[in-house]
C-alpha cells in the first residue's frame, strides 16, 4: 500500500517546503506570538546568557580555552585566559576568534561543533565548523597564536569526516565529502595518513572498509609519558566493531579484542577496555560490564588484569586516563562515584579517593601530561559545582559553584520503582512540591543506546516549571545505561519493554496520587522521541500531552533515511521478515488510527538534521493533522539533530514547548487550526 506521505520524505521538494512552512507558521502563531511568550523567552535567554555560569574549559600549558556565546556574539567566540587568573575567580579572557566570521570564510551558515587542540602543541588547532548546525561539518586548520587560518594547512570540505592530529606535521583523514567514500549509513568507510605540504591525493591509504559497515575513525592515544599508539576502529554495527594497530609505516594489524568492546584509554602500554558482554580468554573468564587493562606489544594483546567489575546496580559511565592513574566514573544506583588506579610494581592498584558529591558526575577535562581531573557535580535542586582533582596528592578543590537558577524552597527529591509489564521494577526520579492528582507533570526519557538519565541540575524547568507547583519525572527505563544489563534487555525484538516501562512508571504516578492522566505530558528526544511517541500511540488514554522532539517514528523506512541504517543492531532490520513484524507492531507511525482518541502534541526537527531525517517528524505529524487531531510541528531551518545554535534559538525552542505544556495540561486540549 502507497504511503500517503511518502512525499515529504523529499525535503528539497517545493511541496515539501511549502507544508512545513505553513505547518511551523501555525506553530509561531498559536504558541510564540504573545507577550507571554516573549516574557518567557527572554527570560530563558538571560538565564543563558548569564555571565555567572561556569566557563567549562579545555586546559592546555597552564591556559584554559572557551567557547563562549553571548547577545553580542550569537555565534559564540573562542577565548583564552591563563589558569592562575581563571582559578583566583578573575579570568582574564582575550578572544581568539569570532565563529561568525567563518561564514564569510566559507560562505556558509557555519556553527563551532568543536576545537581540538594539538597537545604538544596547543596553539594549533583543527575547527570543526558545522554547517546550520548539523552533523556535518569543514575542519579547518587555526594558528591561535597568530589568530589566522593556516595557510595550506589541513583543510576539508563539509562532511561527516573524522579528523584527527597524528602529529604535528600529519593527520588521520577519515573523509566524508564524497559519495564514494561513505557507508550506506553515510559515514566515512575509508581511512587515509596525510602529511603537512600534501593534496588529499598524495596521501597514504591505510584502510578500506565494506561499504555495507557502518563507520571508521582513526586517531592517537598519546599517552601522559608522550608514549603514541595508532588505532582505527571499524564499526562492522554501532555496538560491534574491529580495532586495528597501525604501525609506523602505515601498516595495520588486528587487535584480538572481542567485537562488541570499547577501547576507552591508552596509558602504560596498556588498552583500557570496557567489555559489554563476557569475555572468556587465556583460561580467565571476565564478566560483562568490566573495565580491563591489557597489554599491547607492536599488535598482540599480553596479560590483562580486572581494574573494575560493575554488580547488577551499577555500570560504568566513563574512564579517563591520566599522566599516571586510570579514573572510571560508574553509577550505582543511577548515582554517580568515582574509582582511580594507579600502576605501580607491574600492577594496577586502587586508590583512595577524597569524598565526592551525590548526584550527577561529569568529567570535564583532563590537561593533557598532568595527573588533575577537572569534573563537574549537580543535582536536580543543587547547582553545577566545577571540582579539581589533583590525583598525586588527593586533593579536591572548588573552582566553581554556579549561581541558583530558581527558588527549590519545598521541593522533594524521591527515587520510587515501579513494576513494569515483566514484572521488573523500574527507578524513576519525582520532583517536585506537594503532588495532588492535579498536579501538572511532565515525565523525560531516553532509553535507548545505553545512554543513562541523571539527576542534574534543572536550572530553567525549576524557575518555569517547578516554582509554579509542577512535577518534573526521569525515567530510567530499559534500553539506557543505568545498570550493566539495562541496555541488552531493550534491544532489537525486545525494544517494546521502553514503553512498557515508561507506561508503568506512568502509571505508578497515578496510583502514588502524584499525578493523573490528563494532567501528564511525555517528552523525549531522538531515541527518546521513539519511546514516547510508541506510548502516545498505544496508550494514549494514559497521558495528556506528548512533546516529540526530533524522533523516530517510522521504524519500517528508517534504515533508508540519513544515519539509520547504523542503528539497524539497537532496533532490528525491517528488511528481515522476522524484525519487520517486530518493528510494525513498535513503529508509532505506521500504529496511528483513526478509531483513537490522542492527546495535544507537538513535534519538533529541525531540516537541517542529518542524523535522524526531519521526514519522521513530518509524516508523523502529518498523519495525526490528517486525522484531525490535536498536533503542532515545530520545524526550524537551522540547529541539527541536536541543536547547536545560538542561545536566543534555543530559548525560542524551550519556550514554544512550555507554553505548549502550560495550555495542554490547563485542564482542555489544545485545539489545532483548522487552517
Amino acid at each position: 500500500m502507497q504511503d500517503k506521505f511518502a512525499s515529504l520524505e523529499d525535503l528539497d521538494a517545493p511541496e515539501t517546503l511549502d507544508f512545513v512552512k505553513r505547518a511551523h507558521g501555525e506553530t509561531l502563531a498559536r504558541f510564540m506570538q504573545t507577550p507571554e511568550f516573549e516574557r518567557l523567552k527572554a527570560d530563558i535567554t538571560a538565564q543563558l546568557q548569564d555571565e555567572r555560569q561556569i566557563p567549562f574549559c579545555q586546559e592546555h600549558r597552564a591556559r584554559m580555552y572557551h567557547f563562549h556565546q553571548n547577545a553580542r556574539h550569537p555565534k559564540g567566540v573562542y577565548r583564552v585566559c591563563s589558569a592562575a587568573s581563571y582559578r583566583a575567580g578573575m579570568p582574564d579572557w582575550e578572544i581568539l576568534f569570532d565563529v561568525a566570521d567563518f561564514d564569510a570564510v566559507l560562505g556558509d551558515d557555519v556553527y563551532l561543533d568543536g576545537v581540538s587542540h594539538y597537545v604538544e602543541n596547543p596553539q594549533r588547532v583543527l575547527l570543526n565548523l558545522s554547517v546550520a548546525g548539523a552533523d556535518a561539518a569543514y575542519t579547518l586548520e587555526f594558528d591561535l597564536a597568530a589568530r589566522s587560518l593556516v595557510e595550506g594547512g589541513f583543510h576539508f570540505p563539509a562532511g561527516k569526516s573524522h579528523i584527527a592530529w597524528r602529529d604535528e606535521n600529519s593527520v588521520w583523514v577519515c573523509p566524508a565529502w564524497d559519495e564514494r567514500q561513505l557507508t550506506v549509513s553515510g559515514y566515512p568507510r575509508q581511512v587515509w595518513l596525510m602529511e603537512r605540504g600534501q593534496s588529499f591525493e598524495e596521501a597514504l591509504p591505510v584502510y578500506q572498509m565494506d561499504e555495507q559497515g557502518v563507520m571508521v575513525h582513526a586517531w592517537r592515544y598519546l599517552d601522559g609519558q608522550g608514549v603514541p599508539v595508532d588505532l582505527i576502529e571499524a564499526g562492522t554495527g554501532f555496538f560491534t566493531k574491529d580495532y586495528f594497530q597501525v604501525d609506523a609505516a602505515g601498516e595495520v594489524q588486528l587487535l584480538a579484542l572481542p567485537k562488541d568492546c570499547e577501547i576507552v584509554g591508552y596509558l602504560a602500554g596498556q588498552l583500557m577496555v570496557q567489555l559489554r558482554a563476557e569475555w572468556k580468554r587465556a583460561n580467565r573468564s571476565y564478566p560483562s560490564g568490566a573495565l580491563l587493562a591489557v597489554k599491547l606489544n607492536k599488535g598482540e594483546l599480553g596479560a590483562a588484569q580486572l581494574l573494575f567489575a560493575p554488580d547488577e546496580n551499577q555500570a560504568v559511565e566513563s574512564v579517563e586516563t591520566t599522566k599516571r592513574f586510570v579514573v572510571v566514573n560508574y553509577l550505582d544506583k543511577v548515582n554517580a562515584c568515582l574509582k582511580a588506579w594507579r600502576y605501580a610494581g607491574g600492577t594496577w592498584q586502587e586508590q583512595t579517593l577524597p569524598e565526592l558529591p551525590g548526584g550527577a558526575v561529569e568529567m570535564t577535562d583532563q590537561p593533557w601530561g598532568g595527573d588533575v581531573v577537572y569534573f563537574a557535580a549537580s543535582h536536580f535542586t543543587t547547582p553545577l559545582t566545577l571540582f579539581s582533582l589533583d590525583l598525586n596528592v588527593m586533593e579536591l578543590t572548588v573552582l566553581r559553584r554556579q549561581p541558583k537558577q530558581f527558588d527549590a524552597a519545598g521541593i522533594e527529591i524521591n527515587q520510587f520503582w515501579a513494576q513494569s509489564a515483566d514484572g521488573t521494577e523500574i527507578p524513576y526520579y519525582h520532583v517536585g512540591k506537594a503532588a495532588s492528582p492535579d498536579t501538572p507533570t511532565l515525565i523525560y526519557v531516553y532509553g535507548g543506546f545505553g545512554m543513562p538519565e541523571l539527576p542534574h541540575y534543572l536550572g530553567t524547568m525549576g524557575r518555569h516549571w517547578l516554582e509554579a507547583g509542577r512535577s518534573f519525572v526521569v525515567a530510567n527505563v530499559r534500553g539506557g545505561g543505568e545498570f550493566k544489563h539495562w541496555h541488552a534487555a531493550a534491544q532489537g525484538k525486545h525494544k517494546h519493554r521502553s514503553v512498557d516501562d515508561l507506561l508503568a512508571v506512568v502509571q505508578d504516578i497515578c496510583a502514588r496520587g502524584l499525578s493523573s492522566a490528563k494532567r501528564i505530558a511525555l517528552q523525549g528526544g531522538s531515541n527518546g522521541g521513539l519511546v514516547v511517541a510508541s506510548a502516545f500511540v498505544r496508550a494514549p488514554q494514559s497521558i495528556g500531552a506528548l512533546v516529540c522532539e526530533v524522533p523516530l517514528t517510522d521504524m519500517l523506512g528508517y534504515t533508508k533515511w540519513s544515519a539509520g541504517a547504523s542503528w539497524i543492531e539497537e532496533y532490528g532490520d525491517p528488511d528481515n521478515e522476522l524484525d519487520r513484524a517486530f518493528l510494525q507492531a513498535f513503529s508509532p507511525y505506521h500504529n496511528l488510527n483513526g478509531q483513537s482518541a490522542y492527546p495535544p502534541a507537538l513535534i519538533t526537527t529541525s531540516m537541517s538534521d542529518d542524523r535522524v531525517h526531519p521526514a519522521h517528524a513530518l509524516k508523523f505529524y502529518a498523519k495525526l493533522r490528517h486525522l484531525s487531531q490535536p498536533s503542532w510541528l515545530y520545524a526550524p531551518s537551522g540547529g541539527g539533530h541536536t541543536g547547536n545554535g545560538t542561545q536566543e534559538e534555543t530559548a525560542e525552542e524551550l519556550a514554544c514547548v512550555l507554553r505548549f505544556l502550560e495550555e495542554a495540561l490547563a485542564g482542555g486540549a489544545v485545539a489545532r487550526s483548522s487552517n
